[in-house]
């Protein structure tokens, strides 16, 4: 009776742990083999690829994820601006958090859920104010060119 019981504790534990593996964002790898969605891992990566070339007031790069027709139209730094509340020179981001991605049942539709941390630069003024640090949850969507090739809707995500 206790080796069985015991036999449970340890498959349900198993089963709990591969549960939160395939449900994570990034999935898990073991032996070059993937677990827990591919597509999902991809999209976490790319959003935190944007995310970091966003870090670095890397705007061009930052563009590349978007069509082609949209880089030229868009303002990357006035979207900044709107989404944070403050102009894109004085946005420090810390760090950021993919919290998770969703696709849609066909999976040509994506959104990846993230934590932005960021620190507003200034004088010792804008430095003491207990609001120059702050966090932005932000929604980037995605979707399946023409190509079939991932694509983030830049107009919808910042």
């Amino acid at each position: 009776m206790r080796k069985s019981l015991i036999a449970l504790i340890g498959t349900l534990a198993l089963g709990g742990v591969a549960l939160w593996f395939v449900s994570s964002p990034r999935g898990v790898s073991i032996g070059g083999v993937d677990f827990g969605g591919a597509e999902r891992r991809w999209l976490a990566e790319r959003t935190a690829d944007f995310l970091e070339d966003l870090q670095f007031k890397d705007f061009d790069t930052a563009s590349k994820y978007h069509l082609a027709a949209d880089r030229e139209k868009r303002d990357i730094p006035a979207m900044i601006q709107s989404r944070f509340g403050i102009k894109h020179e004085v946005l420090d981001i810390t760090r950021y958090e993919i919290l998770e991605v969703d696709l849609d049942r066909a999976k040509t539709r994506a959104r990846v859920r993230s934590l932005v941390h960021f620190h507003v630069l200034g004088d010792k003024l804008v430095r003491d104010d207990k609001e120059s640090s702050r966090d932005v949850e932000m929604l980037l969507y995605w979707f399946r060119d023409a190509a079939g090739q991932w694509t983030m809707e830049l107009s919808s995500s910042l």
